[in-house]
Order: C-alpha cells, then sequence, then structure tokens
C-alpha cells in the first residue's frame, strides 16, 4: 500500500467535531438522531481530546462528523492548533457542500492538508437521492474544486449502494473526466448499520456490485488513480482478490499491527460463513457484515481460490507448506508471509500448542486417528487456545485420519467434532465407506467428512 492510501481503520487519530450534518444521507452509519439531544460536544471538550491526541504523538489527525465544516471557527482553530503543535498531517472528513472559494482558502492556511470527500455518485440525481438534499451533488463538486485549487489533496469516498452498486466503472470514468486532479478513491459500500439497519433494501449485493468494482479498478488504473479499498468497503472476493496491497484489511492481517501474530482481526461487526470454509485468502479477509448473510444470503461470496489439505494435493501460489515437527520448521516457518502456512505433521503434543498459536501457521494438516490419550489432549488443547482468538484467526485442524474400522472411525469423529476440527479426511477409505460419510453429514453437520486417496 502506498503512503497516500488508508493506513489502518483504527491507528488514525479521528476527533469528531461534531454529529450535527447538514445533509441526511439515507445509509448514514453515525446519524444524529443516535448522539441528541446534545449532538456536539463543548469546546473544552473538543481542546482535551486534541490534547490526547497531541500528547499521543501520533501522525495524521483526522477531523470528522456529522459534518465539521458547519462549525467553522472551530474546525480552523482545530486545524491550526494541531498544525502547530507538529502534527504533520491533518485530514477533513466531509461533504464539501459548504466549502467555497474562501472557505478553501482559510482552511488551507490554517493548515489542512487533506480532505475525504463524499461524492456518492456520477449521477447528480443519484447522488441527491441519497443525502436527501436538493443540489447536493453540484455543491460537493465546488468543494471538490475549491480544496484542489488550494492546493489540498483530495480523496473521494462514493458509499455504494443499490442504487449506485452497478456505477462504479461510470464513476471512475466521471472522476477521469471532471476531477483529473484527483488521484485517490476509497470504495465503501453501504453497511448494515445506523440508519440503514431499517433500509436493507440499501445494502448493495455484492454478486453485481463485486463485478462492478473490478471494471472500476481497471478504469482507475488506466488513469493512475489509486483505488483502496477500505475497512468498511468489500471482502476480498468482491472485486479484490488481486487488489491486497491496497485492502485496508488485508495489510493489517499481513503486518499483524496490533496484534502478536499476523492474522485477520476486526470489530467482532463481520464473520466468515460457508463459502469461506476453503477460501485461501480467509487470513486475509474478514467476510461480510454479519447481517449481509442474513439480509443477502451472501450473494455474491465465493472463494476465489480454495485450499486442499496437503495428502489431496499439491499448493497454490498463496501457501506454504511444512511438512514434518513443528519444533524442526520453527525458525523457516516465521519467515513465511503467505496467506496461508501449512504445518503438515504426524506428531502433535499439547506442548506444542502454545508455540503453535505463536508462530505463522493458519492450518494444522495432522495425521492421527485421534485415539491416544496425549492426541485427545492436543486436540482439545487447540480448541481452548482457538476459543481465545476472533474466528477469523483460528489455526484450522484438518484431520488425516488413517484407516482402521468403521465403529473406530464413527467414534473418532464424534470427538473431532467435540473439538472443533474443521475437517476429517478418511485417507485411502474404500468406497463402500461412502455411506459412513453420508451419515457424517447428518450426524455432525458441522464438520465436513470426506474420503481422500493420498497425492504424494
Amino acid at each position: 500500500m502506498s503512503v497516500s492510501a488508508e493506513a489502518s481503520h483504527r491507528t488514525k487519530g479521528l476527533l469528531r467535531l461534531t454529529m450535527a450534518c447538514n445533509e441526511r444521507c439515507t445509509f448514514c452509519n453515525v446519524p444524529v438522531e443516535d448522539y441528541l439531544p446534545s449532538p456536539t460536544p463543548s469546546d473544552d471538550e473538543t481542546q482535551a481530546e486534541l490534547d490526547a491526541f497531541i500528547a499521543s504523538e501520533a501522525q495524521t489527525l483526522t477531523i470528522s462528523g456529522g459534518e465539521p465544516t458547519l462549525f467553522r471557527r472551530r474546525l480552523l482553530g482545530t486545524i491550526r492548533r494541531a498544525r502547530s503543535e507538529g502534527i504533520p498531517f491533518v485530514e477533513l472528513q466531509t461533504n464539501a457542500i459548504l466549502i467555497d472559494d474562501a472557505y478553501a482558502v482559510e482552511l488551507a492556511e490554517a493548515g489542512l492538508t487533506s480532505a475525504f470527500v463524499s461524492l456518492l455518485s456520477d449521477k447528480a440525481e443519484l447522488h441527491d437521492a441519497l443525502t436527501l438534499v436538493k443540489r447536493s451533488h453540484e455543491r460537493c463538486l465546488r468543494g471538490i474544486d475549491a480544496l484542489l485549487d488550494v492546493g489540498v489533496r483530495v480523496t473521494l469516498n462514493p458509499v455504494f449502494a443499490t442504487s449506485t452498486q452497478d456505477r462504479a466503472a461510470a464513476y471512475m470514468r466521471f472522476v477521469a473526466e471532471r476531477l483529473p486532479r484527483v488521484r485517490s478513491i476509497s470504495l465503501s459500500a453501504v453497511q448494515p448499520h445506523g440508519r440503514a439497519s431499517d433500509r436493507p433494501e440499501l445494502l448493495p449485493d455484492y454478486g453485481v456490485l463485486g463485478p462492478s468494482i473490478r471494471e472500476a479498478r481497471a478504469v482507475a488504473e488506466q488513469h493512475g488513480i489509486e483505488v483502496i479499498n477500505p475497512y468498511c468497503g468489500l471482502p476480498l472476493c468482491a472485486g479484490w482478490r488481486d487488489g491486497m496491497l491496497t485492502s485496508v484489511e488485508a495489510v493489517e492481517a499481513e503486518l499483524g499491527g496490533w496484534k502478536t501474530t499476523p492474522g485477520i482481526d476486526n470489530l467482532g461487526n463481520k464473520r466468515h460463513g460457508a463459502p469461506c470454509e476453503r477460501c485461501a485468502l480467509r487470513t486475509r479477509c474478514g467476510g461480510a457484515w454479519h447481517d449481509y448473510w442474513a439480509l443477502r444470503s451472501g450473494s455474491g461470496l465465493r472463494a476465489p481460490q480454495q485450499v486442499q489439505a496437503p495428502w489431496e494435493g499439491p499448493g497454490s501460489d498463496l501457501e506454504v507448506r511444512f511438512r514434518g515437527t513443528l519444533r524442526e520448521h520453527l525458525p523457516a516457518a516465521d519467515e513465511a508471509r503467505a496467506p496461508v502456512v501449512w504445518l503438515h505433521t504426524p506428531t502433535l503434543t499439547p506442548d506444542d500448542v502454545p508455540a503453535l498459536m505463536e508462530g505463522p501457521y493458519t492450518d494444522v494438516a495432522w495425521e492421527t486417528d485421534l485415539q491416544a490419550r496425549s492426541d485427545l489432549a492436543t486436540a482439545r488443547a487447540l480448541a481452548e487456545a482457538n476459543a481465545q482468538r476472533s474466528p477469523q484467526r483460528r489455526i484450522r485442524l484438518w484431520i488425516g485420519m488413517p484407516r482402521t474400522s468403521a465403529t473406530t472411525v464413527w467414534d473418532r469423529l464424534a470427538v473431532a467434532a467435540a473439538m472443533g476440527v474443521h475437517a476429517v479426511h478418511l485417507l485411502d477409505a474404500p468406497a463402500s465407506w461412502q455411506r459412513l460419510v453420508d451419515a457424517a453429514a447428518t450426524a455432525f453437520p458441522g464438520l465436513p467428512v470426506q474420503r481422500v486417496t493420498r497425492q504424494g
């Protein structure tokens, strides 16, 4: 990700000057009605928040709302103080409809370095229908022009809804022609939160939006426009399979960030679903909003590349595989940065679990029949350690069960299901065991079971 892209949905300092707004966006995630009867903090409260941010020695302050331009004097004073105290980057999140030439000059003179502007559509009627303010599209464009004229860097933030979900490429062409000085766009989508929680019809269908985003990214590349997939954007499979370097979640997951080991994490408002079960990118993607699965049944979400357990066949360019015991591969594994890092092992003990959890492994392929007491203790220890992690960061345990009696296998499947095993593969099992596999699908619905003939 380039330095101009959004670095993190957590590491930027955010100061909300007010929750009041002069637009009434139908999808607003932080609507003013949630902050009544006091939507605007006092000057003292704002200054105290700014004091804390200055003391943190962070580099970027984002001033947001509501709509912060409603409070001109306070906004300009906040920018001046932030810059005078050594904060190098001050960003304004705004709808820009109040910004004329004179206001833009004042903002630049105060020290504003960038603006994040919510231009919602290339079509004025679609933009205005989402903001519920007449001529807001026209006024937003005027504000963008004024900011660019005084040297303030502008990033656009379209928030795609059902009404605009097929227009991402048209939006990009509009920006290239009408706003050629804009070089960065953050592509968001309506979330099923805030006002949109009561208007699920606004939530775009990723099956439509995903292909539109892919086309838009191709148009942006032609025109040299940087396109970012923010935290409030889309799952990787919805148009971003080859865009991990500009997807905030994927970059954070690879770097580790605030976590001790690399892996995806979020605020608990997203999850993986059935299409994600074998996704090779699950450690770089938080999945979809919880309500998206309920309201859209996961439409448009499909693993762009599926993983195979090592005994099923060769890995992909998204995988690194280590075969042998945990200890002999730890040094090399610590350097691995692939989305999928396998440990393929015949031996795993309870003492291995802490090192396994601290390392980079995302998946464990363990060849065991789960009959030894120590094996059961290991599986239990891994399940307990996984329970302390967010679901997206849990290590998947794939059991390769050697051929044994059908009765023993059935008993071990019950144990595996109880211990959170991701999948059980019956290695080199005869075709006659398909009836057992079919019965297991009913008896243990959360545990995929299949016959696998070992490869290599």
